[in-house]
């Protein structure tokens, strides 16, 4: 602190001098840790309410479960444990046909995606798993997946 001198008649000293730039620049310091440290007040307009007659009603398509076919050893093919055709020779498959068929337009009405899974066990005919795939694509299915 700088002092000066001063005409004082009771004292003959000098008279200390306060510096005010460190006081401001201690309230601007202030003023921005509060500016960025405080929380805005959510509005009421922010809130998430739902008013009567302004929602609108949106259903989930309903999903339709998927078909599982099973290729046996013996040319046996089941529907979801289900025989549908046991018959090695006839290469037509026409109960396999009808319920794929069958399946593929449930799942259209349904607006979900119909869903194939093919289990061909290794000792099967590969030509019994060529029909299966030929039905599937008769029947207009595209989403299928193969397992064991």
């Amino acid at each position: 602190m700088a002092r000066r001198k001063t005409s004082n008649p009771f004292g003959g000293g000098t008279e200390p001098e306060l510096s005010i730039s460190p006081l401001i620049d201690v309230g601007f310091l202030l003023l921005i840790y509060f500016l960025v440290t405080t929380t805005l007040m959510k509005q009421e307009l922010d809130l998430n309410l739902i008013l009567p007659g302004v929602a609108t009603v949106q259903s989930e398509p309903v999903k339709v479960d998927q078909m599982l076919i099973k290729i046996s050893p013996d040319g046996t093919i089941s529907v979801n444990e289900e025989v549908v055709e046991s018959d090695p020779n006839n290469r037509e498959l026409p109960n396999l046909s009808q319920r794929l068929e069958s399946y593929a337009a449930t799942a259209k009405l349904a607006g979900s995606e119909a869903m194939v899974v093919i289990a061909c066990d290794d000792e099967a005919m590969e030509q019994r798993f060529v029909d299966v795939l030929n039905s599937c694509g008769k029947a207009g299915l595209k989403n299928i997946s193969l397992t064991e």
